[in-house]
């Protein structure tokens, strides 16, 4: 996959200062995972916080041998 963006002056620079003449495209990558995994692991607890009643108890049990 292909993804083209435009970055103004200061990200521009602040990328390039922070791979320090290394793979742009490798940090940026990183940063999308990044995001990804924290955004799966606030829909999971936004999800589990809904749970109520029996669902809300199987998921305690479950929690509580961990």
């Amino acid at each position: 996959m292909s993804i083209s963006i435009t970055l103004d002056d200061e990200l521009g620079a602040d990328l390039n200062a922070a791979v320090g003449g290394g793979n742009r495209s490798a940090l940026v990558a990183e940063a999308i995972r990044d995001y990804l995994d924290r955004h799966a692991v606030a829909a999971a607890n936004a999800w589990h916080a809904s749970l109520t009643g029996e669902d809300a108890a199987a998921f305690e049990d479950f929690n509580a041998a961990w």
